[in-house]
């Protein structure tokens, strides 16, 4: 869920890395080339390049 992800966050993140959209945080499930996907299968443009994404393998 995405409440358990926020947790993990908190666990593992410090809070200098900051969440965007804090009130309603996007949780991004999976990226393919230029477009990121939520939980809901809504696409995002990937406009920030400080993320790497891996390819799928296949």
């Amino acid at each position: 869920s995405k409440q358990d992800t926020l947790a993990l966050r908190r666990k593992h993140i410090g809070p200098s890395c900051k969440v965007f959209f804090a009130a309603d945080p996007v949780k991004i499930v999976r990226a393919q080339r230029q477009y990121m996907f939520d939980e809901r299968g809504d696409q995002y443009l990937d406009c920030i390049n400080n993320v790497a994404h891996g390819k799928r393998p296949g």
